[in-house]
């Protein structure tokens, strides 16, 4: 690529706890070298880190969490895959605790890599992360729609999806920056298509100075669009992830595909003009994905472009979301029943008070009763 030339690459989420208490170097990834061919040189690697990195500071409490995993066998393991940012901002990075946030983001740092989108508190949570390649400035801004990981002014969490500072947060980035990335981990998993809200929150963000939008948590590939000369992927999927055994996730559809999103960004002018293309993976039995060609290659290109058709007809669009919408009712209300039915009433209130409560549980009920338009 000549000067003005930027290549990214962007992958799902990155799931170590499969490393266990393994000893630093124990564990390699044999299939990272024909990938990275087929990405070809790039600028910066950037993923959803989706776990806790802990060290010996660590309560004993923080380090026997099933997301804990030890800083020195996972900072030299994906330092040794070049990522160059990870986001932190999605609902696992607390599950060792507010203390494991600092070390997290220590770690990566100590081998080279930025964590952004989780912090102490509110304000380092939300940080705009600055990167320079080439003479070229990239701001990275991360948000998660957890509300209660929520960073606040004297808790430790991660950046906050709430629309107004978030706009905020990508104008300013805009402002700074010659390219503005938005990694965003929000919506229901499992779906084909994103919420209704998803997509006109994330054409928004285009709107704001964003250039690319990337998404995470569905933990399945969902479809890409162009916006206003921007590039939004509703969701990149799995990329590193314990799936064998995995009884919440081994038998859902589509949790094994798995992709790099290569974005070439031309940086000549005032504004970026942006090529994409994907390389499709598949994760194999030991948690690690696979480059796939031939006629494997070419359909799971495919999915991803019916992926993306789904996404840009609004008739059909409307109609997946609201049957997610209907699924996600059914499935709730079963949870509720049952409970008290059972005579837990107090799981089967707390069940109740989450969905009337939660604003997340909102957006799918909003999308139910206005049959999908919303």
């Amino acid at each position: 690529m000549d000067e003005n030339g930027l290549r990214l690459a962007f992958v799902g989420d990155v799931c170590l706890s499969f490393l266990g208490n393994a000893p630093t170097g124990a564990f390699e990834f044999p299939e990272w070298p024909a990938i990275k061919r087929e990405i070809g040189e790039y600028g910066f690697l950037v993923g959803n880190l989706e776990c806790c990195l802990v060290d010996a500071q660590c309560s004993e409490q923080a380090r026997q969490q099933t997301m804990a995993v030890p800083a020195t066998a996972a900072g030299p393991f994906l330092g040794a895959i070049g990522f160059s940012d990870l986001t932190m901002a999605n609902n696992h990075s607390l599950d060792c605790g507010p203390e494991a946030v600092p070390v997290t983001r220590a770690s990566l740092s100590a081998y080279g890599m930025r964590g952004f989108g989780a912090g102490l508190d509110k304000h380092e949570a939300e940080e705009i992360a600055f990167a320079e390649r080439n003479g070229h400035r990239v701001a990275f801004v991360g948000a998660c729609d957890k509300s209660e990981f929520y960073a606040k002014s004297d808790r430790a969490g991660i950046a906050p999806l709430e629309k107004s500072r978030l706009g905020q947060r990508v104008r300013a980035a805009a402002a700074q920056a010659d390219l503005v990335v938005v990694a965003l981990h929000a919506d229901l998993e499992f779906s084909d298509v994103p919420g209704r809200w998803r997509q006109r929150l994330s054409r928004w963000l285009i709107d704001q100075g964003a250039h690319l939008v990337i998404q995470h948590h569905p933990h399945v590939l969902q479809g890409i669009e162009t916006y206003n000369g921007g590039v939004i992927a509703y969701s990149l999927g799995n990329f590193i992830f314990k799936l064998r055994g995995n009884r919440y996730q081994e038998r859902r559809a589509g949790v094994f595909d798995s992709m790099v999103l290569v974005v070439d960004a031309n940086l000549r002018g005032s504004q970026p003009t942006l090529a994409y293309r994907i390389v499709p993976l598949s994760i194999g039995d030991q948690h690690l994905p696979r480059c796939v060609s031939g006629h494997e290659g070419e359909e799971a290109i495919r999915r991803v472009q019916a992926l993306s058709s789904m996404v840009a007809d609004k008739r059909v669009h409307r109609r997946l979301w609201l049957r997610r919408c209907k699924s996600e009712a059914v499935s709730r209300m079963r949870i509720i029943f049952y409970a008290f039915a059972r005579g837990h009433f107090a799981r089967g209130g707390r069940a109740l008070w989450t969905v009337l409560s939660c604003r997340e549980d909102r957006r799918w009920i909003i999308g139910l009763v206005s049959l999908g338009y919303l």
